[in-house]
């Protein structure tokens, strides 16, 4: 019984970790894609360069700046959900008699919000599609592309996007 706490321990863990990478190869897949300049490092917020890439003006770009930062408050007030959640869980799983129905509700507490994060991402990518032009929604694709790739390619194998072959040296080569 207790190696199985163990077991949801470890992949609780392995789950936050390969949040953090993905988050950290989001921010990696912007700079490839040509979003942040790097003369304007404290200027415009990544939003605006993304409106400014879209060559988005007047109502368009007001409107599409309210549908990002809506997505943006939506995904900051669920992560700290989260992390509320797995500091639950941990606590469970770690405590003298932990209860196998509470660790369950807290997952499926989990499961809901990332949910919630699935369905507000894609109702901002719908929402964002009614005001892109054709040739603007195709760039819009190309960067979400470009940042799903790059969290995919990063919480995949393991490191950082970019650099796949890295491996250390074998312990008998300096």
């Amino acid at each position: 019984m207790k190696r199985g706490w163990v077991w949801v321990a470890l992949l609780l863990s392995v789950g936050i970790n390969i949040g953090v990478l993905a988050t950290i190869g989001v921010s990696r897949a912007r700079a490839k894609a040509g979003l942040e300049r790097p003369r304007d490092r404290g200027g415009s917020p990544p939003v605006e360069r993304l409106a400014t890439h879209l060559d988005l003006d007047g109502e368009a770009r007001d409107q599409f700046l309210d549908i990002q930062q809506t997505l943006f408050r939506s995904m900051q007030q669920h992560q700290g959900s989260l992390q509320e959640l797995r500091t639950e869980i941990r606590r469970e799983i770690m405590s003298d008699l932990p209860d196998p129905l509470n660790v369950d509700r807290l997952l499926g507490e989990v499961g809901a919000i990332h949910m919630d994060l699935d369905r507000a991402m894609v109702e901002s990518v719908l929402a964002t599609r009614k005001i892109l032009t054709p040739e603007q929604q195709k760039r819009y694709f190309e960067v979400l592309e470009r940042w799903q790739g790059a969290s995919r390619r990063f919480a995949g194998r393991g490191g950082p996007p970019g650099r796949p072959g890295r491996r250390p040296p074998p312990p008998d080569r300096p």
